[in-house]
């Protein structure tokens, strides 16, 4: 038996994810974005084009550093100035970035709560967008990683704000999905 596997192309990919954005609630809200790995990139930017349309908030990288971000978003025209970023990745400054926080190096979920919290509490963040729990999987084990994700949906529901959680499609991801479809407000498939 031969299996046929489809892949959407990138326009029909943009277009779902921007038909499923407009189904949320306008300023509040949990959401989980779950896409294929090869559409990864493009869901990524047509959420953040979606996202800072209007209004500035918060994006939290676990897996690119904010140089390689801001180079992204900017050839995809964003406004990055828009953006607090909260660098999990890089161990020190970087670009020079002052919007920009650095965290450095995936180590700490304690000090990523706090910043994420904090940050988040900023009259003018309207969003944070979470890169991704695929990679908080990858550094954490499964138990830790679900104790911080239920800690910090419920932490942003009770100041909200729209919180998009970026995930990739894989093995590692289904062990955490029946968490994200409990405490989050819509599971969104890509």
């Amino acid at each position: 038996m031969n299996l046929l596997v489809v892949r959407m192309n990138e326009q029909s990919v943009k277009n779902k994810v921007i038909k499923e954005l407009a189904k949320l609630k306008k300023n509040k809200g949990v959401y989980a974005f779950l896409s294929k790995s090869e559409d990864y990139q493009v869901v990524n930017t047509e959420i953040m084009k979606y996202l800072t349309k209007k209004n500035s908030g918060i994006y939290v990288t676990l897996n690119k550093t904010h140089c390689d971000l801001v180079e992204d978003l900017k050839n995809n025209k964003i406004d990055t100035d828009k953006i607090l970023f909260i660098d999990n990745v890089e161990k020190d400054k970087g670009c020079g970035a002052d919007n920009c926080l650095f965290l450095g190096g995936n180590q700490s979920l304690t000090a990523l709560s706090m910043i994420m919290g904090k940050a988040a509490k900023q009259k003018e963040m309207k969003f944070m967008f979470f890169d991704s729990i695929t990679t908080l999987l990858i550094y954490n084990k499964l138990d830790t990683a679900e104790k911080f994700i239920h800690y910090f949906i419920n932490k942003v529901k009770n100041l909200e704000i729209l919180m998009i959680i970026m995930s990739v499609e894989e093995e590692k991801t289904k062990k955490i999905l029946p968490l994200l479809t409990q405490f989050c407000d819509g599971l969104v498939k890509i």
